[in-house]
């Protein structure tokens, strides 16, 4: 197998993983009211142990499949000296924040104190996310637009990961509906439901921006195959766009009356939404294998 492609696969494992560690730790430590706060911390543990793990891995991988492209293949991605010369690349700048902060995340996760440990990683995560902002074609511009192309996506980054990665927490607790803590559990989807109008919002608004900074005109030209998936990016956020709001004005109003049939239909649809998001999230990764024409 090539270097692009595992780097392809890498990445988009390093951006689910980021994704799912920024959503756990907005969901259960800013949504969820304090008295579900415990519960809700021990149904997602595992996940949020495992979104650390794998975003500090990813980071390294990504560096290291960053040197077999950047040098002859497979042998440069085991070169230390490779490796050098990536970090002191535009992206290796960047990416040496990337490891870093990832790294205090994994050494948290694992050994951090529980007192500290949740308030630590949302604090971290952001920043994780934020690095993202300032590689790929984002980051191609220079000057004040660079700088305003930098900003757009970092609104990109933060409402998409919003939208997508506290879509997993909220499935993770939906057990809970048949409890004692149901109302608890309604209240957190209510509330994550309220910004996501925002988050869809500037999922739009800024992925609108980016196709015109980057590309420069509407993905209409079926040759090219970056525009053809920019064009399947746009159709699957559409969906997730429509499963949204079908749960938020159909379904819940249903779960709010106590219907055991609306329970399973709004298990299924976030499902499906999170399997489309991830389906976008593959696309953006062979973007960056791409050029932009």
């Amino acid at each position: 197998m090539s270097v692009e492609v595992v780097y392809v696969w890498a990445r988009l494992i390093h951006f689910s993983a980021i994704y799912l560690l920024f959503g756990l730790s907005i969901y259960v430590e800013c949504l969820t009211p304090v008295s579900f706060r415990g519960e809700s911390r021990a149904r997602t543990r595992l996940w949020l142990l495992f979104s650390c793990l794998v975003a500090g891995l990813g980071a390294l991988a990504l560096l290291l499949l960053e040197a077999g492209q950047m040098g002859n293949g497979w042998p440069d991605v085991w070169n230390p000296a490779t490796w050098l010369k990536v970090l002191d690349t535009t992206f290796g700048r960047v990416w040496r924040w990337q490891l870093v902060l990832s790294g205090v995340a994994v050494y948290v996760a694992l050994f951090g104190p529980l007192r500290y440990k949740h308030t630590a990683l949302l604090l971290l995560s952001p920043l994780i996310l934020l690095c993202m902002a300032f590689v790929g074609h984002a980051a191609m511009h220079d000057g004040a637009l660079g700088a305003f192309a930098r900003f757009n996506q970092a609104v990109h980054l933060y409402s998409s990961a919003y939208w997508l990665g506290c879509l997993v927490p909220l499935w993770l607790t939906l057990a809970y509906l048949k409890t004692d803590r149901r109302s608890e559990v309604i209240r957190t989807h209510v509330n994550f439901s309220t910004l996501g109008h925002i988050a869809v919002a500037g999922v739009i608004a800024s992925g609108m921006v980016n196709i015109d900074l980057v590309l420069g005109k509407w993905p209409f030209h079926w040759a090219s195959p970056y525009q053809r998936l920019l064009l399947l990016k746009i159709i699957l956020v559409g969906l997730m766009l429509l499963l949204a709001l079908m749960n938020r004005y159909v379904l819940v109003p249903a779960i709010n009356r106590n219907s055991e049939r609306a329970n399973k239909i709004f298990g299924r649809a976030v499902a499906l939404e999170i399997v489309f998001g991830v389906g976008v999230l593959a696309l953006v990764s062979v973007f960056a294998t791409l050029a932009p024409v």
